[in-house]
């Protein structure tokens, strides 16, 4: 048990900024793990909602639950103080607002154990709704998402690309060997402020991780105003592309990987070209939209099917994946969506008659790593 002085098997790390009304649900999947031998770490950045208070009430209740002060520097910053505290062979990322299945861990752990791969991450839900009612969808779906399997570092470069319909394996939540992790002194890059988590995969592949996929959702990935209402802007894609360079360079020109890296490359170059199609556009430029989007396809086909999506939503159809999934009509899609409802409508947030314990935070983790063996 992890409020022993050993180190337990796997650490649960869990990043927030102002998510009091979610993150008791993701706190109590979290406790209610069939694996036991789990600390459950928390880093607060900064909240002004209650979102510590709530972490301290759960860590009263289950000393396996620590609550540590955030740096207020930027999500990967606060990923990095997560990671430097982490006292588990193995982290799980839970991000606050999300819930686990109670076998997520299990299953991760027994899948690296047969087969010793260093990253294992296990398909998702995604939901949208509250206790009375739910809309949900399963993330990797169809044949090829149906069977435990490695994926490789064309598939995972492959999904990410902006615009293709492919599954993104990047957005699936791991189980990092932390031994390897920081071997090759992996961290969040801080200059990003989007893509963070894929940056950080891909960089362990590119220094030998392999990536195994679970089939069987153990992830509940939750939809909300504030989780999809970030829109790409030129500096975040511009972040993308100076992280991705960095890569690249440090991966070498004559390595295999530098096809795949460089069809990454102008992908993003075509999303940032999309920004500007989009801003002419807005600004009635007709002719310098046309310009862009006829000397880049990646822009155009962007172009298209934004604008494409644009007239769904007037005439009120819905595309997403959330708007019909026959998974849910199966057995273990009811099963999900049982588990989802019962974390939902389960107390999980101080009673608002109890005294909460006012004891700060802790505060960052002084634990240095080892420097960098790769530029992020």
């Amino acid at each position: 048990m992890s409020g022993s002085t050993n180190p337990p098997e796997v650490s649960i790390l869990i990043v927030a900024r102002n998510t009091a009304p979610f993150i008791g649900s993701a706190l109590a999947s979290a406790r209610a793990q069939s694996v036991a031998d789990v600390e459950v770490l928390v880093v607060d950045d900064g909240s002004t909602d209650g979102t510590a208070d709530i972490v301290r009430w759960h860590a009263a209740q289950d000393v396996r639950v620590r609550l540590i002060a955030g740096s207020c520097k930027g999500l990967s910053a606060v990923r990095n103080l997560s990671l430097d505290a982490c006292r588990g062979r193995f982290a799980a990322i839970l991000d606050s607002d999300d819930i686990l299945h109670p076998r997520h861990v299990e299953r991760l752990l027994a899948a690296q154990r047969a087969h010793g791969d260093e990253i294992c991450a296990a398909n998702m839900v995604e939901f949208q709704g509250d206790g009375k009612g739910l809309r949900a969808g399963l993330f990797a779906d169809g044949k090829a998402w149906r069977a435990e399997r490695r994926i490789g570092l064309d598939e995972f470069l492959a999904g990410s690309m902006f615009g293709s319909r492919a599954v993104s394996p990047g957005y699936l939540k791991p189980l990092f060997d932390m031994a390897f992790m920081r071997r090759h002194g992996l961290r969040y890059d801080e200059r990003l402020r989007i893509g963070e988590d894929f940056d950080l995969v891909l960089r362990a592949m590119l220094a030998g991780a392999r990536y195994r996929f679970l089939p069987a959702p153990g992830y509940y990935y939750r939809r909300h105003a504030a989780s999809t209402s970030h829109r790409l802007s030129p500096l975040d894609l511009e972040g993308l592309l100076m992280a991705l360079d960095a890569v690249a360079a440090a991966a070498g020109a004559a390595g295999e990987a530098a096809p795949l890296l460089s069809a990454r490359r102008d992908n993003l170059a075509g999303a940032l070209a999309h920004l500007e199609v989009i801003a002419a556009l807005k600004g009635r430029q007709w002719r310098r939209a046309l310009h862009i989007t006829a000397g880049n396809p990646v822009s155009r086909r962007l172009t298209l099917t934004s604008l494409r999506e644009a007239a769904a939503k007037r005439i009120g159809l819905d595309f997403s994946r959330l708007a019909s999934s026959p998974w849910l009509r199966g057995e273990e899609g009811q099963g999900a969506l049982r588990q989802i409802m019962a974390a939902l409508q389960a107390p999980m947030h101080p009673p608002a008659d109890l005294s909460i314990p006012a004891a700060s935070p802790s505060p960052p983790h002084s634990t240095t790593t080892p420097p960098r063996s790769r530029p992020a």
